[in-house]
């Protein structure tokens, strides 16, 4: 068949109802208009819809139909943006709604489209005067779908064509209201007919999206806070839509899969919107570079060495961290106004959606004639540089940005930012809290309470501290109240304090408490104001690092405030009872996986041959065995825990001592008794599968490791152990310069763990 040249690309994707799919695709193979070109983005869909796509397009007698599949969903503005990206017409039809096409209807409108090559058509549909129409119409579901916009090609040149990949629909409206002041638009008659149910509410993380988006978009300064309001109005859900992750995560996959063709193609799709961002070029260099490109690698690597990021932060707890600090280094605006408060924000890994939405919250907490805010930016690898430097533009509450080249840590972040603050009083935020109006003012009030107040911290939604769980109006009798700890994500200090936190805690755990500890032994007290209320979305950042997967992590924090802190427990087993009960009233060790000394000297003393013939001789109850095998376990006993490990073979462990059994094994390079436990656990804890791909990667289990990595770094895309472990597969692959790159990205994340040296190669607990 031969065709004239394209002139309309339909974009359709397996979001649409499978049914209104069909029947919209089957009319459109059916038109015997010869520029229509459809592409189709199967987006992971059911077995029997994919079949029948296949089917359909594999009897049509057209070449301008394409079929691309997803084996994992990437959600519809993604798919939208990855059709844009191939599609070759000059107007660009992606219906949501449409059910069935009209032909004839259609060749009248492409007449009408060519009468005005300038303008931009939506069907049967005027748009919004202004940014709060579009709010209002989006909350009240009166936005048209997709189907209802016809997007000119010659018209939308450059950066501003894409579909916001964070929505789950009306990507066309919200694009439509970005763009809308700068075009001609006309309105015409739609040449299809409309499904039923064809608008579509916008309900929480969606609503909070393109709010979000119309705020980013409005020009005049006026109606920026009275967006603000309307965004902390809008239903937030605590996690984004599945499906929905950022392009650079999904780059970052496919290339750690060696899919060179899919990463160019997503990676593109990125830099069309950031061209300067670094860690993205890079991403395409390597891709380049695996695809055989080799020329388009070189001239990008010459473009590469004008972003080169600044040398890796080194911590430094006697004197003040040298950094890149946006703007003002430590230096504040007293000579032109007088800053009050200073509000600290650490932020890392992928937090820019959190981060964003704090800061929403922030605005509608302070105001700018007395605030500054200070973002300590530990080398994000999502697009937070980008969005802070928007913010910088703006001077969003008198905005100072310190940025660390490779992740410095909470507690050093916010010690930079204490020192960099002028307000009297400085107030740190986890970059997953909000908090709600007010509550700044009411915990500055907190101080009044008492002059040894040195921390006011806010009443949480959730928490492990009692002092600072909400309590019914009955039951709050004093507005401030006196405790000896509070969570680090919401906290006021007084700036002049001299208290610090102590920064050898690394990237996070116990450092809170540590800093209580501090104020509490110097004689200064720590309040909750009852009155300050904040809500904390908790772990969303630990969360994409993996700390899960990594209890260890926590184990030796809690060594190190015990031993900091507490004295050292005289360790002595009773002289009476049974085995178990003697080894219950043992203190047990604070760091299983690193008992003291002392510890294991008090059981392996008790260990006479005499108590061993007993324990191997004596018919143990379940309890006993539960007692007694983690106890040999951590004192390294392995004769005489290997023999007791059979009788728990029928037995169900629980998943903390099965991770014991695994640690224990993987550190001593037992691989086959790691395996064994790794069965019986499971998936009951997250570090199984970090365990099991160390595994594959130590045996050089390629095809295993790569598969399991694909799928960790999808739940924790922000893990510097999974990188780790990548730049480890690499190596073993003989690609160096791919291992240095994942290696890199590792120190990057936990400079302390994965130091930038050869030794980032070792994968260790």
């Amino acid at each position: 068949m031969k065709h004239q040249p394209i002139v309309v690309s339909a974009l359709l994707t397996t979001h649409l109802s499978g049914r209104h799919l069909l029947d919209l695709l089957n009319s459109l193979l059916k038109t015997s208009y010869a520029g229509l070109e459809i592409i189709i983005i199967n987006d992971a869909a059911s077995d029997e819809l994919s079949s029948q796509l296949h089917e359909a397009v594999q009897n049509c007698d057209n070449d301008l139909v394409f079929l691309l599949d997803h084996e994992q969903p990437t959600g519809r503005g993604n798919c939208l943006n990855e059709a844009l990206n191939q599609a070759s017409g000059k107007f660009v039809w992606a219906p949501e709604r449409a059910d069935r096409f009209n032909e004839s209807l259609f060749k009248d409108a492409l007449r009408r489209f060519n009468s005005d090559p300038a303008a931009v058509w939506v069907l049967d549909y005027n748009l919004p005067a202004g940014s709060m129409s579009w709010i209002g119409d989006a909350r009240d579901g009166r936005l048209p779908d997709d189907s209802c916009y016809i997007w000119n090609r010659d018209v939308l040149k450059g950066q501003s064509f894409f579909f916001n990949p964070f929505l789950t629909h009306l990507h066309g409206a919200e694009l439509a209201m970005r763009i809308h002041q700068e075009h001609v638009w006309h309105r015409t008659d739609p040449f299809f007919v409309i499904a039923q149910n064809q608008f579509m509410s916008p309900v929480g993380i969606n609503l909070e999206e393109f709010i979000r988006s119309v705020h980013r978009s409005e020009k005049g300064g006026e109606l920026k806070a009275e967006i603000l309001q309307h965004l902390q109005k809008a239903e937030v859900e605590s996690e984004p839509p599945a499906g929905n992750g950022d392009l650079l995560t999904q780059c970052r996959q496919l290339l750690a899969q060696d899919d060179s063709k899919n990463t160019l193609r997503l990676i593109n799709l990125f830099l069309k919107k950031e061209p300067d961002h670094y860690e993205g070029t890079q991403i395409k260099i390597s891709a380049l570079e695996k695809s055989r490109r080799h020329v388009e690698a070189a001239e990008l690597k010459h473009d590469l060495k004008k972003m080169r990021p600044a040398a890796p932060f080194q911590n430094d707890q006697k004197k003040s961290a040298k950094t890149e600090v946006e703007q003002a280094q430590t230096g504040h605006e007293s000579d032109e106004k007088e800053v009050r408060y200073s509000v600290i924000v650490p932020t890392t890994g992928v937090g820019k959606s959190q981060l964003e939405r704090c800061l929403n919250s922030l605005a509608g907490a302070v105001s700018t004639s007395d605030t500054e805010l200070i973002i300590i930016d530990n080398a994000s690898i999502d697009d937070t540089f980008d969005y802070l430097d928007q913010l910088k533009e703006k001077n969003f509450i008198n905005i100072r940005v310190i940025t660390n080249s490779s992740n410095a840590g909470f507690g050093a972040s916010v010690n930079q930012g204490i020192e960099a603050a002028g307000g009297e009083f400085a107030l740190i935020l986890h970059n997953d809290v909000e908090v709600s109006p007010g509550a700044v003012s009411e915990l500055a009030k907190g101080f009044e309470a008492d002059p040894r107040v040195a921390v006011v911290a806010p009443v949480l939604d959730q928490t492990q501290h009692a002092a600072q769980m909400a309590q019914s109006e009955e039951e709050q009798d004093d507005p401030v109240v006196l405790t000896d700890i509070v969570d680090s994500c919401c906290f006021m200090v007084k700036r002049e304090h001299p208290a610090r936190m102590d920064s050898s805690y690394g990237l996070a755990f116990f450092e809170m408490e540590d800093y209580c500890r501090q104020i509490i032994d110097s004689g200064g007290q720590i309040a909750v104001s009852m009155e300050a209320k904040a809500v904390h979305h908790e772990g969303s950042t630990t969360k994409t690092m993996g700390f899960k997967q990594t209890p260890q992590r926590k184990w030796a924090n809690r060594a190190r405030l015990h031993d900091k802190w507490s004295e050292t427990p005289l360790y002595e087993i009773p002289d009476q009872g049974s085995i178990a009960d003697r080894f219950e009233q043992l203190a047990p060790p604070v760091d299983p996986s690193n008992p003291p000394d002392e510890w294991q000297d008090a059981v392996l003393e008790f260990l006479t041959d005499e108590i061993r013939t007993e324990i191997l001789r004596s018919d143990l109850s379940k309890r006993e065995l539960m007692v007694i095998v983690p106890t040999l376990l951590m004192a390294d006993c392995r004769e005489l825990l290997r023999t007791l490990e059979d009788r728990l073979n029928e037995m169900d462990i629980p998943s903390s001592m099965l991770l014991l059994f695994v640690n224990f094994y993987f550190e001593k390079n037992i691989y086959s008794r790691c395996r064994h436990y790794l069965k019986k656990a499971g998936n009951s804890h997250p570090a199984f599968d970090l365990f099991r791909l160390k595994i594959h990667v130590a045996d050089k289990e390629t095809d295993d490791a790569s598969a399991l990595l694909a799928t960790l770094i999808d739940k924790f895309p922000a893990s510097p152990d999974l990188f780790a472990l990548a730049a480890r597969l690499y190596e073993q692959a003989g690609d160096r310069d791919e291992a240095n790159s994942f290696a890199a990205m590792a120190n990057q994340l936990d400079p302390i763990r994965y130091p930038p040296e050869e030794s980032a190669f070792e994968v260790k607990f």
